[in-house]
């Protein structure tokens, strides 16, 4: 099967969810016999692998769908997959199959760029063309079909996993060095998230207000993820630690590189993911991989994935984030959590995730 890969939109050098399912589902589908990948580029990117089975189409003119139809022709291609939003091109002459992670506009439109009416309609205008849509969780799913009104039988719910690094062997002196390089507490409750305004930042710093003011307990938090110094929602952040004066407790370190990012977690107390709205969570899945004990948000996906792994608070009630908060410190708690985020992590493989989605594939194929 030859199965050409809509990546003419991806731009981004930081990586988040959706850049962590492209580049780990490719090396899966290329390992898978009787596949050829051509992944469609504005320009090489050196982080998906070299491999026999991938090829590289870069189209500069990207914008240009003539030369989309004729390097689809060319090739004689089987299917085009679309695994990133807002890149569909009309009229593709195969199969399509899309990913779509989650409908984040139609629950908060006032945090996604475009609203709700018009992404909406871009949906509307792609969407009698899709063969099959992929999601991340039964959630996404239920969502997709009822706010975009695709039919239930061509949505596919398929999991995702950690990124690779959090499946291989760490250890101890690599853990000491990260300690070391970002001036890391010993003891700290992690946030790995952009900030983005569904993140929910703010409400998560209230709670720390809480936790120091009402009940004397001074819970340090790294903040991890890509921001631009532009990006209203960091702003935001940076005001509220001046304002109530945190500085000494809460500690931004900005983008951290995939392959120390394990080292984060293993060093901390625990996760909190206060999220609004998640499509699936992937680091829900990294906090499993490190025995890291989850404190988070009833939202979204997220009590989907983490099931019974995870200590769940309302996002939005500070009060109840704190209490939570307070509950991951203790031994006892963190034991049980522990165990069964280890036996829940079981649940999510890349190389599932690729044989499921060959499974999607195929079923589109003309005689399937």
């Amino acid at each position: 099967m030859k199965i050409g890969i809509n990546l003419l939109h991806f731009s981004r050098e930081r990586f988040g969810g959706a850049e962590q399912y492209l580049k780990n589902l490719i090396r899966e589908l290329a390992d898978q016999d009787g596949l050829t990948l051509f992944l469609f580029l504005k320009r090489d990117r050196n982080i998906f692998p070299d491999h026999p089975r991938i090829e590289k189409v870069v189209l500069r003119d990207y914008r240009n769908s003539s030369l989309i139809y004729e390097a689809i022709q060319q090739r004689r291609l089987d299917l085009w997959f679309c695994p990133l939003h807002s890149s569909y091109v009309p009229d593709i002459p195969v199969p399509t199959v899309v990913t779509i992670h989650d409908v984040l506009h139609t629950f908060y439109p006032e945090f996604v760029p475009g609203g709700l009416e018009e992404n909406n309609r871009y949906y509307q205008k792609f969407q009698a063309s899709f063969n099959a849509v992929i999601t991340v969780s039964q959630f996404s799913r239920t969502a997709i079909i009822e706010r975009l009104h695709i039919p239930q039988e061509k949505v596919h719910a398929i999991y995702l996993d950690a990124p690779e690094p959090f499946h291989a062997s760490l250890d101890e002196k690599m853990r000491a060095e990260i300690k070391a390089k970002y001036q890391l507490p010993d003891h700290y409750a992690l946030y790995p998230a952009s900030f983005s305004q569904h993140k929910n930042h703010l409400t998560l710093m209230k709670a720390l207000l809480i936790l120091r003011d009402r009940y004397h307990e001074r819970i340090p938090l790294v903040l991890s993820g890509y921001w631009e110094e532009s990006n209203p929602a960091y702003q935001a952040v940076i005001h509220f630690i001046k304002d109530h004066a945190l500085e000494e407790q809460v500690k931004i370190v900005g983008y951290i590189p995939e392959k120390e990012m394990p080292y984060l977690y293993l060093n901390c107390t625990f996760l909190v993911f206060p999220s609004l709205h998640e499509g699936f969570g992937i680091p829900l899945v990294e906090a499993m991989n490190t025995s890291t004990p989850i404190v988070c948000s009833y939202a979204g996906s997220i009590p989907e994935v983490a099931e019974d792994a995870a200590l769940l608070f309302n996002p939005q009630n500070p009060e109840e984030i704190a209490l939570k908060m307070l509950k991951g410190l203790d031994p006892k708690t963190r034991i049980e959590l522990i165990k069964k985020g280890t036996e829940r992590a079981r649940a999510f493989s890349w190389e599932k995730c690729a044989q499921e989605t060959l499974h999607v594939f195929r079923s589109v194929l003309p005689g399937s």
